[in-house]
């Protein structure tokens, strides 16, 4: 009897360990699942690739290609502007699924790496006794900083002749820098001589027109033409010829009836008198820039007798008398459109520099007479005596 009561003893023993062993697994299975739903479902995660990053100026910033992992979150992100330099933060806000927030940061620096330019000549031709400036000879520009210094190594003597070399240096705030070399040749200036010019027939032009020298000037087909080509002795010329001066009568008395008054700022001017005004030119910009606006002794219209430098009496200012600043004045256009009347031409018209040789000057014009001034107006598009002639303006040398 004994027996048998222990043998059903240790079958209840045995059933309660395999029923407990069943509610051990089937706990450790519900913790799992309840686990991995957490994981699954409330877990967070979230990770950024970099803690610091360094921009340029005006880059754009991608905050999402920073993210390495993000899991069961809302994020939420500033913008940053990099128009300027220095150091921002750029701010991860993260609010995971019990509404907790945490907040991800990384440093941004916007930096300017990009160098000052200096512009500027490689070559540059200056005269014995020049005065000279020789930070005016660049121009130096920053993609942010302003006023940027300009520092010279170098020096250059004027007071007699040889080859020089500056460097010119500057650096912006963030420590770019640039630099640029100019060779300076410094030299005697050459005394301009106007070639003779002697009597006779020289030839034709490429329009078959006679180009013949008479009286210390050339003229083709019959009109006296100074130009970077063709020049006049020193000796010719005393003034404004008289049909010159009465043309010009007649022009202001016409313009006077239409409200306008003008007067001569410039007419005859002697051999001498241009010698020492273009030279000034020359001393003041360079031989280059100076042939452009300027002309060389002999080479002048005006010592013709035949040319004027007109001025409107409204404006009393030099600026607006001879100069850029009379070009779109209203007087100026009256003188375009109304002085071929008169036997004027518009001596060096806008956009026609390769065939004068010259700028267009608003101001400058020159007698022809009245029939071939009205055939070169070309009803406002004015054909220059270089096209009409088919003849050059260029200098020798």
């Amino acid at each position: 009897m004994k027996k048998i009561n222990e043998e059903k003893k240790s079958k209840k023993n045995l059933i309660e360990i395999i029923i407990l062993i069943i509610l051990s697994i089937g706990l450790i299975i519900g913790f799992f699942l309840t686990y991995r739903n957490y994981k699954n479902n409330y877990e967070y995660k979230f990770e950024l690739s970099i803690k610091e990053l360094k921009v340029k100026l005006n880059e754009e910033i991608d905050p999402e290609k920073y993210i390495k992992t993000q899991k069961n979150v809302d994020v939420k992100y500033n913008i940053i502007t990099t128009h300027t330099i220095g150091k921002r933060y750029l701010t991860y806000r993260v609010l995971d699924k019990f509404n907790r927030v945490h907040y991800y940061y990384i440093d941004v620096y916007v930096v300017d790496d990009v160098a000052p330019t200096i512009e500027g000549k490689d070559k540059v031709t200056l005269y014995v006794d020049s005065k000279i400036d020789l930070k005016s000879y660049v121009k130096v520009s920053d993609n942010l900083d302003k006023d940027l210094e300009i520092k010279t190594e170098g020096e250059v003597d004027t007071s007699k002749e040889g080859v020089y070399k500056v460097k010119y240096t500057t650096s912006d705030k963030s420590g770019n820098t640039a630099e640029h070399t100019i060779e300076f040749t410094v030299k005697k200036k050459e005394v301009y001589v106007a070639p003779p010019v002697e009597n006779g027939t020289v030839g034709t032009t490429s329009k078959g027109y006679k180009i013949e020298n008479k009286g210390g000037a050339t003229y083709i087909n019959g009109i006296l033409i100074a130009s970077k080509t063709y020049n006049l002795s020193s000796t010719y010329g005393n003034g404004l010829t008289s049909a010159t001066k009465s043309a010009f009568n007649e022009l202001n008395s016409a313009a006077e009836a239409d409200g306008f008054s003008f007067r001569i700022g410039s007419g005859y001017r002697s051999y001498n008198s241009q010698k020492s005004i273009y030279n000034g030119y020359v001393k003041r910009d360079g031989q280059t820039k100076a042939d452009t606006y300027s002309a060389r002794p002999g080479h002048s219209e005006h010592q013709s007798g035949l040319a004027i430098d007109i001025c409107s009496n409204h404006y009393k200012e030099r600026k607006y008398c001879i100069g850029s600043a009379f070009n779109n004045t209203p007087d100026a256009k009256w003188l375009s459109d109304n002085a071929y009347k008169y036997g004027f031409i518009l001596r060096y018209p806008s956009g026609k520099t390769s065939e004068t040789g010259y700028k267009y000057e608003s101001w400058h014009f020159r007698y022809v007479g009245k029939e071939l001034a009205a055939t070169l107006y070309n009803v406002g598009d004015w054909i220059t005596l270089e096209s009409y002639l088919g003849i050059t303006s260029k200098y020798s040398e």
